[in-house]
């Protein structure tokens, strides 16, 4: 009687772990054909990039069609009698019928403006800057290469074409810091919006360190959530040494340079007085120019207080005048609406052929499964209590 109970058990496992392991098999697979394929394309065409575009999304009406499915779904179980349903809908047609009113009053208003800022001279471009009321909304999440900086350098480059001195540009940052030069250079994508007269507001949601703060710092304005971590205006490098390794076993090395400077702490090389003080001038250096970044642009703020390498909590940073406003960006953008402005999204999409976005969402699905935590053959089962120690 048990070995009947038990086989539909057993027959169950072993073809989860078939299908378990077969599928792993699959992915691997396809994971070593799309490498290959793409080592083959970037040996014929070197330097070639994979072409991308600019998607678009309209944020202001991201949540009607949800709101409209909502309606529905309640009206089939009302929670109000039907009479004071009835009375409701009426209530609101009226309300209705007001808005409409004020919205062609406005649209009137509107019109007689520009009327006159036509007659008065100006061009039709300066008349619509003077209307124009759009946000549009880039995001930045970095890595210690700050790797997304052509992205971000595509669509400021498109916007300082389209954008109006009305409109703001709202950039999601999220960055613990990284490369200087990398990070500069991000950094200056900022500046091109505020050289050209337009405002640009960054939004931190969880952090913006080091390098992620000097990108914010160039902004007009900058908003954290309250529990975001800002700061770290420092400058850090470390170099490993085996020199005494090599000694210790009799190895030469010879390191030949043109340049007194040229070379001053290595890996290898002994590193003396001279080189010390040397790469610790370079590094206060570049902290100076940091500190400098961050007073030119960021006014009252007591940088010898902020400059000491530390990062704060947004609540904190906001008494430093590290931030502007305590506010998730969520929140800022949704205010915007409640203005009256569009807010539009603007992001570069990775064009792919239909069979790599097959894989690539393949390869996504199966992450997922491993993330689940299924265990595995001869795994130990999780014991939740070590969440809870």
């Amino acid at each position: 009687m048990e070995s009947e109970n038990a086989s539909p058990l057993l027959d169950f496992v072993v073809n989860y772990f078939t299908f378990y392991y077969v599928s792993l098999l699959l992915f691997l697979i396809a994971g070593v054909l799309m490498l290959w394929r793409a080592f083959r394309r970037r040996k014929r065409t070197p330097g070639n990039r994979p072409k991308t575009h600019l998607s678009f999304r309209y944020l202001n009406d991201r949540f009607d069609s949800d709101v409209d499915s909502l309606q529905r779904e309640l009206q089939k179980h009302p929670f109000l009698p039907k009479a004071a349903l009835k009375l409701l809908r009426k209530a609101q047609k009226k309300e209705g019928k007001s808005e409409e009113q004020e919205t062609k009053s406005d649209s009137q208003t509107t019109l007689e403006k520009i009327k006159e800022q036509l007659d008065s001279g100006l061009s039709t471009e300066e008349v619509i800057g003077k209307h124009s009321n759009r946000v549009y909304v880039l995001s930045f999440t970095g890595n210690i290469m700050a790797s997304a900086v052509e992205q971000l350098r595509e669509e400021i480059s498109f916007l300082l074409q389209i954008a109006l001195p009305s409109d703001e540009i709202v950039v999601r940052l999220t960055s613990p810091g990284g490369a200087v030069a990398q990070y500069g250079y991000a950094s200056s994508q900022l500046l091109r919006l505020r050289q050209a007269g337009l405002n640009c507001t960054v939004c931190v949601d969880t952090v913006a360190a080091s390098g992620g703060y000097m990108m914010a710092a160039a902004a007009q304005k900058i908003i954290a959530a309250p529990f975001a971590f800002l700061g770290s205006i420092g400058v850090v490098a470390s170099v490993p040494n085996f020199h005494r390794v090599l000694q210790r076993n009799e190895i030469d090395y010879y390191l030949f340079t043109a340049g007194e400077y040229k070379r001053t702490v290595t890996p290898f090389a002994e590193v003396t007085e001279e080189a010390r003080e040397k790469f610790q001038a370079d590094l206060s250096a570049i902290h100076q120019a940091f500190k400098d970044h961050v007073t030119q642009y960021r006014e009252g703020l007591d940088i010898e207080q902020v400059a000491t390498g530390e990062y704060w909590l947004a609540s904190k940073a906001l008494e430093l005048k590290l931030v502007d406003e305590l506010l998730t960006s969520d929140d800022y953008l949704h205010s915007k609406m409640e203005e009256g402005f569009d807010v539009i999204e603007i992001r570069t999409v990775e064009e792919r052929k239909p069979l790599e976005r097959l894989l690539q969402q393949g390869a996504q699905l199966f992450q997922r499964v491993l993330q689940s935590r299924l265990p595995l053959p001869d795994s130990q089962p999780l014991d939740v209590r070590e969440y809870y120690r």
